[in-house]
C-alpha cells in the first residue's frame, strides 16, 4: 500500500526580483494568458507527491470473552505503512493491558489480506492468561467516539482522569537516577530526525518521531534507534513506540533509558503516550502545550521544545541537560 500519491495541480511561484508585489491573479483566470498579464507570477502546471491518508480499523479479540468474537474498537485515520506497529503503540498507550505481553498476534485482517494486500483492518489477538477487561475496556473506547482522525488520539476516547490514572508511578528514588544529556546531543538527534525523514523529503506532509537510547552510568552519546512518519503525529509516536515496545517494557534494563525527538509541538497525548512507554525525555522542533508541560513535570520527563539551529527551550528537568 502506497504512502504516496500523485495528483495534478496548479503551481503559481512568486517572482520578486523586481522588488515590487505581485499582481493578484484570481483563481477563474489561472491561464496562460493571465500568466501573459502579470509578469511577476510564474504558472505551473505540475505533478505533485502527497502524503496519503487512510482510514483503519482496529479490532480486539480475547479467546475468553465475547465467545472468542472480535470487536471493533476504533477507527483512526492514519498513513498507510507500519499499521501493526501503530496499533501495538496504540494498544499500549491506551492502558487497556498492563504488559506487552499480554498481545499474543496482531495481524491484518479482511479480503485485501487474503489477496495478499495489506488492508485497512487490524486484528488484535490477546494472549489467554490477559487480565484484560474486555467489557469495561469496550465502554471506555467506545463511549463517545468510534471516529478518530489523524490529527488528535485522545479526543472523545476516554476521559483525561482516566488516562492519568493508568501512568505508571515513579519510585521515590527516581529522580536519583536520571542521566545528564548534553545540549551537542540535543541538536544531533534533531538533524538526525530530519535526514532520515524520507517520506517528509518527498511530500512535506508528515511528522517523524524517532527513539533514542541514553546510557544510565557511562559518558556514551545518545543514540538514534529508529525513526517512523505519519501525516499525524500520534500516529507516528505510536509506530515508533510499538516497534520497540519489548525494549522499552523491559523493567530489568539498568543500563540505558529512552526518550524520543519528534518534528511537531508537543500536546498532551505525546507525553501521555511517551510516559506509558516508560520514556523520560522528549525532544521536539515545536512548542509543548500547557498541559504538556504539566504531565511531564509529574511524570519527571525531560521536556525540550523550539530546537532551532541556536536554541533550545527546557521546560522541565533542566538539570538533565548538560
Amino acid at each position: 500500500m502506497s504512502k504516496v500519491k500523485q495528483f495534478a495541480i496548479t503551481r503559481l511561484t512568486i517572482n520578486t526580483d523586481e522588488g515590487r508585489h505581485p499582481t493578484l491573479v484570481s483563481t477563474p483566470n489561472l491561464n496562460s494568458e493571465s500568466a501573459a498579464n502579470s509578469s511577476l507570477i510564474i504558472i505551473n502546471q505540475i505533478d505533485d507527491l502527497v502524503t496519503c491518508e487512510e482510514p483503519l480499523e482496529i479490532w480486539l479479540k480475547h479467546p475468553l470473552h465475547n465467545a472468542g468474537n472480535p470487536k471493533l474498537m476504533l477507527t483512526t485515520l492514519r498513513s498507510p505503512g507500519d499499521d501493526l506497529d501503530l496499533v501495538k503503540g496504540w494498544l499500549n498507550a491506551s492502558g487497556l493491558i498492563e504488559h506487552y505481553s499480554e498481545i499474543y498476534n496482531v495481524s491484518h485482517m479482511g479480503s485485501q489480506r487474503i489477496k495478499g494486500v495489506q488492508s485497512n483492518q487490524v486484528l488484535i489477538t490477546l494472549h489467554p492468561q490477559s487480565n484484560f477487561d474486555f467489557a469495561s475496556s469496550h465502554r471506555h473506547a467506545m463511549r463517545h467516539i468510534d471516529y478518530v482522525n489523524s490529527g488528535c488520539s485522545v479526543c472523545g476516547q476516554q476521559s483525561i482522569d482516566v488516562l492519568l490514572d493508568k501512568l505508571p508511578q515513579l519510585d521515590a528514588d527516581t529522580h536519583l537516577v536520571r542521566p545528564q544529556m548534553s545540549v551537542a546531543s540535543i541538536f544531533s538527534l534533531a538533524d538526525e530526525l530530519k535526514q532520515a525523514q524520507s517520506e517528509f523529503a518527498l511530500t512535506g506532509g508528515s511528522h517523524g518521531a524517532g527513539l533514542f537510547s541514553l546510557p544510565i552510568k557511562t559518558d556514551e552519546v545518545p543514540r538514534l534507534i529508529d525513526v517512523r512518519e505519519d501525516i499525524g503525529r500520534h500516529n507516528a509516536l505510536d509506530k515508533i513506540i510499538g516497534a520497540h515496545l519489548a525494549e522499552l517494557g523491559d523493567a530489568s534494563n539498568e543500563q540505558l533509558e529512552y526518550g524520543i525527538v519528534l518534528s511537531s509541538r508537543i500536546s498532551f497525548d505525546l507525553v501521555q503516550k511517551a510516559a506509558m512507554a516508560n520514556i523520560r525525555f522528549i525532544l521536539a522542533m515545536g512548542a509543548p502545550s500547557s498541559l504538556a508541560i504539566e504531565l511531564a513535570q509529574e511524570c519527571d520527563i525531560c521536556l525540550v521544545g523550539f530546537i532551532q539551529q541556536q536554541r533550545i527551550n527546557i521546560y522541565t528537568c533542566a538539570q538533565r541537560v548538560s
